[in-house]
């Protein structure tokens, strides 16, 4: 059911890495925000939902066009730019606190699919080109289990940091100090994401695979 060869090919293995990384990162926006708009600065649903489409709006129009430009570029440098810029995103959020207006919420929201969009259609693409042909369902299920477990990862390492450090006190300042140590340290995970992409290596012969 699971080919472990795939993972001696090094642009496999980086790009599974990379993915695991890219939705952790992602998912640890998901789940912070809400608490940033709804509990912190008192939004409404509707208004923290209308914020919260910056993001899948920029990704939407960056993952095709960064998909068509990796096939004539290659893969590295559009992923790494985009854990690269998925990064400065994060960072750029955890500084926001409590007194950023909603464009500069906006911004980051933006910066983070602008991050996502680059990233995710040539990472998608290289780890599917990594495999040979006879092995591309084992490579899709691969891509779809580093998604979900981004996903539970992203979730729990976000929840714990901000349970652990809400836990001080029931205050907004702390509430927003919490926020912003999720979103750092899923900054410093992006960042990794951006180094496994730089290392990845070139194009791979999946065909030589046995």
């Amino acid at each position: 059911m699971l080919d472990l060869n795939l993972f001696r090919v090094r642009l496999f293995s980086a790009a599974v890495v990379s993915a695991i990384l890219n939705y952790t990162c992602f998912n640890a926006v998901l789940f912070l925000m809400p608490f940033y708009l709804i509990q912190g600065r008192g939004v409404t649903p509707a208004e923290a939902g209308l914020l919260l489409t910056a993001q899948p709006l920029v990704m939407a129009i960056t993952a095709p066009l960064s998909g068509i430009l990796s096939d004539r570029i290659g893969s590295r440098l559009l992923a790494t730019a985009g854990m690269a810029v998925l990064a400065s995103g994060l960072f750029w959020m955890a500084r926001l606190g409590g007194a950023a207006t909603s464009s500069e919420v906006a911004i980051g929201l933006g910066i983070v699919g602008l991050g996502a969009g680059l990233f995710t259609s040539p990472n998608s693409s290289a780890l599917m080109g990594a495999a040979p042909q006879r092995r591309q369902g084992i490579a899709a299920g691969i891509l779809a289990t580093a998604r979900n477990v981004g996903m539970a990862l992203g979730v729990g390492i976000a929840g714990a940091i901000f349970a652990t450090v809400h836990a001080r006190g029931d205050t907004p300042s702390v509430l927003f100090d919490a926020i912003s140590a999720g979103w750092f340290v899923a900054a410093f995970i992006a960042l990794l994401g951006a180094v496994t992409s730089a290392v990845r290596g070139g194009r791979a012969t999946p065909d030589a695979l046995v």
